[in-house]
């Protein structure tokens, strides 16, 4: 007889996949808030300047606390005065600040945080030596110059009381030049006893002496 030979039979291997890892749990990464923005530059200097400070640095263009011929002639301009009075202007104010302000006395820069140091006399006193502004003194403006107490002062009671209020030929060379220059700027035409006239509220002095009030007429954002 012949031997029947027997195939093997060949078991399939079955490959089992590997269990999987188990999941790593990080821990939760709190997220980081961003960084504040800092505040301008501008308005933080502008809180601690006093408002004699804030009513020049109208003519600061570029706020570097430093007003040159070029700006001041700028800032007039800004104002709507005509190129000649503006370019007149600029020779005037900071020749009479520049020396009392700057480095040297032919200084034709005026640096503006040594401001109070240009006050001079003949003048209304509403800014005081450190200039700060004096409450006591602004009232005592329209108490003594609003004659018919309309709650503003003319053209005709701003001579009046720079007339009562000369102390020197100098003092009152400047009072008159700035004086002159509000007036043309800001005053607004009014009749007083039947006269045309030009004339500056109470209100508008206020913002003249807290520094808005060039800005203002400017249509610019007071930076305080």
């Amino acid at each position: 007889m012949t031997a029947i030979q027997k195939t093997p039979v060949l078991t399939p291997q079955v490959q089992v996949p590997a269990a999987p890892a188990p999941a790593v749990v990080s821990p939760a990464v709190k997220a980081e808030a961003p960084p504040a923005l800092a505040q301008d530059s501008v308005n933080v200097s502008n809180t601690s300047r006093t408002p004699l400070q804030r009513h020049v640095d109208f003519f600061d263009r570029n706020h570097d606390r430093t007003i040159t011929l070029s700006e001041t002639y700028s800032g007039l301009r800004a104002l709507g005065v005509g190129r000649v009075t503006s370019a007149l202007g600029a020779a005037f104010i900071n020749g009479g600040l520049g020396f009392r302000t700057g480095e040297t006395a032919l200084s034709l820069k005026v640096n503006t945080d040594k401001i109070a140091a240009a006050k001079h006399d003949s003048d209304s006193d509403v800014y005081d030596q450190k200039g700060e502004f004096n409450a006591a003194k602004f009232d005592e403006l329209f108490a003594k110059y609003d004659l018919n107490q309309d709650g503003a002062l003319s053209r005709e009671e701003f001579q009046n009381f720079r007339a009562r209020n000369k102390e020197s030929t100098a003092g009152g060379i400047a009072s008159k030049g700035e004086f002159d220059l509000l007036v043309k700027i800001a005053a607004e035409p009014q009749k007083v006893n039947g006269k045309e006239t030009h004339v500056i509220s109470k209100e508008r002095m206020q913002s003249f002496y807290d520094g808005r009030l060039f800005y203002d007429l400017a249509g610019e954002k007071a930076p305080f």
